[in-house]
């Protein structure tokens, strides 16, 4: 009897525990699942990130567009120096119809250092198609940064421009050196975007020169047609292996209002 009782007993213990090598099972198939389930949840988060900065450029055509209207570039034979540079209405007209449209600003995403945001390529990279003046100094272009949620970047460019920085203008301003080079690093205190993406993905190659990627904010006319009277935002990859591409993330994410440079 007592030889029953202690065979029962045993055979609860076996029901109510696991072996060493069924835990071994389990940890492998939750390892398993993990190293295939989590890296696809990051990329759906951060996929959906960066459909809401696409939507940051809808805002930021749409201001642009209505500046169009308001001022007809009109003031481009009065204010379109930038790095001593002057263009004019006609070379404006011809290069907001052509593939690589005109270069709002530039944004330097680094492996290291914060984001930068500047007026052009002067330094490193010839880009005469340049809003330049138009968007470096007040005015009715300018104002379309800021009511698109750009006003950060609305201030850097003319304070990069006069090379006098201001404090409580939504950025930060600082100096590094490089190749024993002082260079300004600016950029807004709170990021316009929520994307890994727009902020300097850690996984993303790095094609420029110091570890770096640089991408031109551009806009152009809509379809490249002047007579479509509306405009276009876009980013273009400035350096290395994409450069004159739209900035297409490893997820796809094109970064264009305009669908047709995303074919």
């Amino acid at each position: 009897m007592l030889t029953k009782v202690l065979d029962k007993t045993k055979q609860k213990r076996r029901k109510g525990g696991f072996t060493i090598i069924e835990l071994m099972v389990v940890i492998i198939i939750i390892n398993v699942l993990s190293g295939v389930a989590i890296p696809k949840l990051s990329d759906y988060i951060e996929k959906t990130k960066q459909k809401i900065d696409l939507l940051t450029l809808y805002s930021l055509r749409d201001a642009l567009s209505r500046a169009l209207y308001q001022d007809d570039f009109s003031r481009i034979d009065e204010s379109t120096t930038c790095s001593g540079r002057k263009n004019s209405k006609e070379n404006l007209s011809k290069w907001l119809a052509s593939k690589d449209g005109v270069t709002l600003f530039i944004i330097e995403l680094h492996d290291i250092l914060p984001a930068n945001y500047q007026p052009d390529n002067k330094n490193r990279i010839s880009d005469n198609q340049n809003m330049c003046g138009l968007l470096t100094s007040e005015g009715f272009w300018n104002d379309a940064l800021r009511e698109a949620g750009f006003e950060a970047v609305a201030n850097i460019l003319i304070d990069r421009q006069t090379g006098k920085y201001r404090k409580d203008k939504g950025y930060t301003a600082y100096q590094v050196k490089i190749n024993n080079q002082n260079w300004w690093r600016t950029f807004p205190t709170k990021s316009l975007f929520v994307s890994k993406a727009m902020n300097g993905d850690p996984d993303a190659a790095m094609t420029g020169v110091g570890g770096q990627n640089r991408y031109n904010f551009k806009i152009r006319w809509t379809g490249a047609n002047e007579k479509s009277h509306s405009l276009e935002v876009f980013i273009q990859s400035a350096q290395g292996t994409g450069a004159g591409k739209p900035f297409t993330t490893r997820l796809g994410t094109c970064f264009s209002t305009d669908h047709a440079l995303c074919n």
